[in-house]
């Protein structure tokens, strides 16, 4: 099936290169009497690098599904730098795919399009696992008029702005990091460490997603990725903005663009896609802007091979309308069997046999258990990140890493301080509001047309915001973004008022 889907959109996508990848109540969701058909194979869609022995992985999991759900597992991991063209791809031909990781902006526009399903009844019959993890109400939080779009990973659930710098660097350098108090700091360090490594790239950066501007953010986007009206303090203010004319905006998007001439960020910048985990891994990266929780220092590492130092710019996490729904798992209107899909996926939920495989793969040769007891993994002798046949690593992008391995190094106690740090966040204004954009979808299709013009070159550093700032302004004006943040403020104002 595979090799057929990679051949189909290798000659749909216009040449754009293609990449295929993938205790509880598990019991309860057996369909009975579903043996005397044949197996139904569901294709997940994840984003990521493919694993050489995807197949391999893919045959033990299928091993426990066609005997729990009479079900197959297909996996398709898209590449970084393309996976958002493909996805769409995917979902607007005839492609076969039935669940897929996404966000709620684009699960709320594939929504528009007609190319996903409502979840709601099928998580009323089949969602046992996930009612039990979040209850009816959080589920049905990412819901626009009743029609649900996607259910929610299992992830940290708030977010702390920090600098994460690796640690041999820091330390050959004698870098006091105590004295980091604001991004505008690290200048001097980054001016240290460059004049002694003249070919290391100072900061990562990006021309969408993880941007340094996006990174660095404090406010509260209210789940919309393109940023068309925001909190900026999200704990205080229910007053929605233009963030993009925001003195933040416009002193951030300076001080990159200063780095950005100093040759602390790379010339490429405007135009990079490749993830910061492949950069750096390739060993010439100093540092990059990311949110803290407390498996981010062993996620890097097992990630990249290297120890990081990472500073934090505030001291708590705060809850925000992403909190539920900035990582979503979505089901296709392609899928030929919405039902079956739903069963496998909340089946997900619930089992850490099909977690593990999923995110470490299969014990005794992608990994050993170090500590059973605490159940932290490594990988066995004379296998490395680099020969190991399957790693997918990516246990937040998939339905619940609480219930899997912890990797060598974790915190015997990880999953129970992911709890804590969860409960400990404090929570935006908005928390639980969403933005419905049905009356208002040409504008908004218009405006983040012009966001992906203008803010992937400013956000990474690479363009002069005194040049380019006031045309992206003017753009934004002309196509309606007044009108789309005083149609969100008044949606927000009386959710607030029905809230009290």
């Amino acid at each position: 099936m595979k090799k057929r889907f990679l051949t189909s959109i290798l000659v749909t996508a216009l040449a754009v290169s293609m990449a295929g990848c993938g205790s509880n109540s598990e019991s309860s969701n057996k369909q009975e009497g579903s043996s005397d058909s044949e197996p139904y194979t569901v294709t997940m869609v994840l984003q990521g690098t493919q694993q050489p022995d995807e197949e391999r992985i893919e045959e033990k999991i299928n091993e426990v599904l066609e005997k729990e759900l009479n079900a197959r597992l297909d996996i398709v991991v898209l590449p970084w730098a393309s996976a958002g063209q493909q996805l769409q791809l995917m979902l607007a031909g005839d492609e076969k795919i039935d669940c897929f990781y996404t966000s709620a902006t684009n699960a709320t526009q594939y929504m528009h399009s007609g190319q996903i399903v409502d979840m709601s009844e099928l998580i009323d019959e089949y969602g046992t696992n996930l009612k039990d993890i979040y209850g009816e109400d959080i589920l049905k939080g990412n819901s626009i008029n009743g029609f649900l779009y996607g259910v929610p990973n299992q992830i940290e659930r708030g977010s702390i702005p920090s600098i994460f710098m690796r640690k041999d660097i820091v330390e050959k350098y004698n870098i006091d990091i105590s004295a980091i108090k604001n991004p505008e700091d690290l200048e001097a360090i980054f001016e240290t460490v460059k004049a002694g490594e003249p070919d290391m790239t100072m900061l990562y950066s990006i021309n969408e997603g993880d941007t340094p501007a996006s990174r660095l953010f404090g406010g509260d986007t209210l789940s919309d990725s393109n940023r068309l009206g925001v909190l900026m303090d999200q704990e205080n203010d229910t007053t929605i903005t233009n963030y993009f004319a925001s003195d933040w905006y416009k002193q951030t998007t300076s001080m990159l663009y200063d780095w950005y001439q100093k040759g602390y960020i790379s010339k490429d910048a405007g135009t990079n896609t490749e993830n910061w985990r492949t950069v750096c891994k390739a060993g010439n990266l100093f540092s990059l802007f990311f949110a803290y929780h407390p498996g981010t220092p062993v996620e890097f590492k097992s990630s990249t091979g290297y120890d990081f130092e990472i500073v934090s710019f505030r001291d708590y996490p705060i809850k925000n309308c992403q909190t539920y729904n900035g990582i979503v798992f979505s089901i296709a209107q392609n899928s030929e069997n919405p039902e079956k899909t739903m069963e496998v996926l909340d089946y997900i939920y619930g089992s850490s046999e099909i977690m593990n495989l999923l995110n470490w793969g299969e014990e005794g040769v992608d990994y050993v258990l170090e500590d059973a007891e605490n159940g932290i993994i490594n990988y066995p002798e004379g296998i490395t990140t680099d020969n190991v046949g399957y790693s997918l690593n990516l246990g937040w992008e998939l339905p619940n890493q609480f219930i899997g391995y912890k990797w060598s190094g974790s915190d015997p106690k990880l999953w129970e301080k992911m709890e804590d740090f969860n409960s400990s966040a404090k929570s935006s204004k908005a928390v639980g509001f969403y933005f419905d954009d049905t009356e208002y979808e040409s504008q908004i299709a218009a405006l983040a047309n012009i966001v992906k013009q203008y803010s992937g070159t400013l956000d990474s550093g690479s363009a002069d915001p005194e040049i380019y700032l006031p045309e992206f302004l003017d753009a934004l004006e002309a196509a309606g973004i007044n009108d789309v943040i005083a149609a969100k403020q008044e949606q927000f104002d009386q959710w607030l008022a029905e809230s009290k």
